[in-house]
């Protein structure tokens, strides 16, 4: 993963949509719509309510909505996900101990 470009600090509170062509890394609590043509990460003290859309997704906070992933989805042991996870065949690592609740559903990479 790429260095991150853009950051959402644990003491920020922020609804809306975030549309970027950089990497982004999330400890802070978001509601509504990611996009990110790089990666996205939700941080520990991260919690997204809503869509979260890039190639290459992480998360090791608290997620409740979908992940679409366009290559590679990493859900860490301490994350939780309450949602649909949209990857290509093969793009999602799921750690032991990490929480998913929703449809999986894989396609092929395009």
């Amino acid at each position: 993963m790429k260095s991150v470009k853009g950051y959402l600090g644990s003491d920020v509170r922020m609804d809306g949509s975030i549309e970027t062509n950089n990497s982004l890394r999330i400890d802070a609590t978001f509601v509504g719509k990611i996009s990110s043509s790089h990666s996205v990460v939700v941080g520990v003290r991260g919690r997204v309510m809503g869509e979260i859309q890039a190639p290459v997704i992480k998360v090791d906070g608290w997620v409740e909505g979908d992940l679409k992933a366009g290559k590679m989805l990493e859900v860490s042991g301490n994350a939780r996900i309450e949602g649909n996870i949209y990857t290509p065949v093969g793009g999602l690592k799921l750690r032991l101990g990490g929480e998913f609740k929703g449809k999986f559903i894989m396609h092929l990479p395009k």
